[in-house]
């Protein structure tokens, strides 16, 4: 017993020293709306409500209590797409997904990057945790030079450290990213990081300006650094190409009605449907497919695309399920599918 309870002891220890050791650094700045001096917050629901993502007690719920509407299919090994294009001018918008929330846009000679995720894991590890169902739609070798990345958040799957760094050593690009995520990005080497809170704006060159704008999530890459840093959606301001909205990782809220109010209509917008059952678990930091609709029409989308599915299972809805969902939303809501696509890995398409 008394070996068997040291082995318990030794296991915990190591996994607490393992939290430690991933978790992020933690922001310090003045108190606002959303930052307590500690920890970072989201905004109030419709009815003046906090809204916080499930704790603890309610992931070990979920977790002994799983019902996956379908199991996933083995690993789908699909070829790549062409490379893209080295750069697209004028006033033509080019948007290639290449899966889950890594989007490529290209409009007046700029490539931008949303949330790179190119390893096969988003964990700690390569040997355990969420393991993607499909490659990425384009080989990291094919991907024009990159001028810019949006980030986030620090969750796994939206900054993958190691495709960061591929990056970073081939192109130094700019990283634009929320509050706190800046000192660990400077942990790990990286230079050219521009941080935002919410409501705040960065001139990247004479035609193209980056804000920051409210998302509903939440953040943390370790045991002890949960909402440590904030969490945000970008809206990308071109003089040439127009208004496009990076909607990031979120839940529905008043936010986003505000968002279109201020920057809309959006000439394209990047809007998550994935990962979002058990809605009672979820509902708080994942918008549902019919959350998804209104969340396109709340923005004043002319052009909306499809993020945040089919390539890990996080949640338990199926692996085509959002894109079911999505549809039926849309017949529901009498929108033409061709104004909210879903693409196939690597598919690009051209906002004219």
């Amino acid at each position: 017993m008394l070996t068997l309870l040291g082995v318990v002891i030794i296991i915990a220890l190591g996994a607490v020293g393992m939290g430690f050791w991933v978790s992020g650094p933690r922001y310090s700045g003045p108190i606002t709306d959303h930052f307590d001096g500690r920890e970072f917050r989201n905004l109030p629901d419709a009815d003046g409500k906090p809204v916080e993502a499930k704790g603890f007690r309610e992931v070990i719920s979920w977790l002994f209590t799983r019902e996956r509407t379908e199991p996933w299919p083995a690993y789908h090994n699909d070829p790549p797409a062409p490379a893209p294009a080295p750069r697209v001018g004028g006033d033509s918008v080019r948007v290639t997904f290449v899966n889950h929330s890594t989007v490529l846009l290209q409009f007046d000679g700029l490539n931008v990057l949303t949330d790179p995720v190119w390893y096969e894991r988003v964990s700690p590890f390569q040997f355990a945790g969420p393991k993607r169902n499909r490659p990425p739609g384009i080989r990291f070798e094919d991907l024009p030079k990159i001028d810019l990345i949006l980030l986030s958040h620090n969750h796994w799957d939206h900054l993958d450290i190691g495709t960061v760094e591929k990056i970073w050593a081939r192109d130094q690009p700019r990283l634009v990213c929320p509050l706190g995520v800046k000192a660990f990005l400077e942990q790990k080497g990286y230079e050219k990081v521009t941080e935002l809170d919410w409501r705040q704006a960065y001139m990247f060159d004479a035609n193209t300006t980056i804000h920051c704008v409210p998302a509903q999530h939440f953040s943390g890459r370790g045991l002890f650094d949960r909402n440590a840093s904030l969490w945000a959606g970008f809206v990308i301001d071109s003089k040439v190409a127009g208004k496009l909205y990076f909607v990031g990782d979120t839940g529905y809220g008043p936010f986003l009605k505000t968002t279109g109010e201020q920057f809309g209509p959006f000439r394209l917008a990047l809007v998550p449907i994935g990962a979002f059952k058990p809605e009672w678990f979820m509902a708080p930091i994942h918008v549902s497919p019919e959350q998804a609709v209104q969340l396109h029409k709340d923005v004043r989308s002319e052009q909306s695309v499809a993020i945040h599915f089919g390539t890990f299972p996080l949640a338990d809805d199926g692996e085509e399920e959002p894109v079911e969902q999505l549809q039926k939303a849309l017949r529901q809501h009498q929108i033409d599918p061709a104004k909210f696509r879903v693409l196939r890995n690597g598919e690009g398409l051209t906002v004219d």
